[in-house]
């Protein structure tokens, strides 16, 4: 995945304390991202995405107890006091996601922007103000000026989208962390916001964390895909290993039922039985194997035996979570 990184993990692991005892919710997952480029984290709801991010940005709840190393630029986040990673989220790191959720509809959207800008910069309301609307120009908002003044009710979902984009662009962050961005969006939205992300990372160097269960969307911006499952890694790659060389079950799954345009269609788009496992209820087997249809061909092994990420030979730096020696079929 490159060398030059700006934000690296390495063995997140986040357990929420419960009134039931203990429950492990992302076990041992490894990721990185350099500027300019883009990482997927892809799973089903449940699967650690938004957790993972959340550990990163700081933002767990209280009962959440966070091991690992979370580095951005080589500075050690994890166990940072609160104060500290308050004067980095938005500054260094930013995170947009539900436009419905992130703004204030009390208060016009200029304002939002440059009270965002203010809480890093020592600057007047005026120059703040300023930076508000050349922000909104930035991410595509016609007549900037005039639409600082409007409230987020007055905008379109597209366009709140937008505005929540330039919230968490307005202090130049060197990462930027996208939960489900085109969530609820019509394809032509989606593909609009989807340039201006890509737009951004050319003109900013930014690095983009992009969590998704929309498999057309990463195919579109990904550079690098991590899969998850019940919290755990399954598949690591490029875009082409992913869609192209899938050595996950899992993985298979999730383009079984993803529609393409570069592959034959072969009936019905497919389904992956059952449902995703409560976090730490599978401690040894794999965490896939009550929904795998390829454990009859590995034996005991899948319930008795938890794969680590190995690498596929001759294949970079593709690594799959399985026992089955070979690729999968389609």
């Amino acid at each position: 995945m490159g060398s030059a990184v700006v934000l690296e993990v390495h063995d997140l692991q986040v357990t929420f304390r419960t009134g039931g005892g203990l429950a492990p919710v992302v076990s041992g997952v490894d990721f990185s991202v350099a500027p300019g480029k883009t990482l997927a984290i892809v799973g089903e709801s449940g699967s650690g995405k938004s957790v993972c991010s959340a550990a990163v940005m700081g933002l767990l709840p209280s009962n959440a107890d966070v091991k690992g190393e979370i580095l951005l630029s080589g500075r050690e986040l994890n166990g940072l006091a609160e104060d500290e990673l308050r004067r980095i989220r938005g500054k260094d790191i930013a995170v947009f996601q539900d436009a419905l959720s992130a703004l204030n509809p009390y208060y016009s959207v200029g304002w939002q922007i440059a009270e965002a800008y203010r809480l890093h910069k020592n600057v007047s309301k005026k120059e703040a103000w300023k930076r508000a609307i050349e922000t909104l120009y930035l991410v595509g908002i016609p007549s900037a000026a005039t639409c600082a003044k409007s409230y987020p009710h007055e905008f379109s979902g597209g366009m709140r989208l937008r505005v929540v984009i330039a919230m968490a662009l307005v202090n130049n962050p060197k990462v930027l962390i996208a939960d489900e961005p085109t969530k609820a969006l019509d394809v032509t939205v989606q593909a609009q916001i989807l340039r201006l992300l890509e737009d951004v990372q050319a003109e900013f160097g930014t690095a983009l964390v992009l969590l998704s269960r929309d498999l057309g969307v990463v195919a579109e911006v990904a550079d690098d895909i991590l899969v998850m499952y019940a919290g755990h890694a399954t598949e690591v790659g490029t875009v082409r290993d992913l869609f192209h060389r899938a050595a996950h079950p899992y993985s298979l799954g999730l383009l079984g039922a993803t529609p393409r345009a570069d592959v034959p269609r072969r009936g019905r788009l497919a389904t992956i039985p059952g449902e995703l496992p409560s976090a730490g209820s599978i401690e040894t087997a794999c965490p896939f194997q009550p929904r795998c249809a390829y454990t009859d061909r590995v034996g005991e092994r899948c319930i008795t035996e938890r794969p680590a990420l190995t690498p596929r030979p001759g294949e970079g730096d593709h690594e799959a979570a399985c026992h089955l020696g070979r690729r999968p079929e389609m």
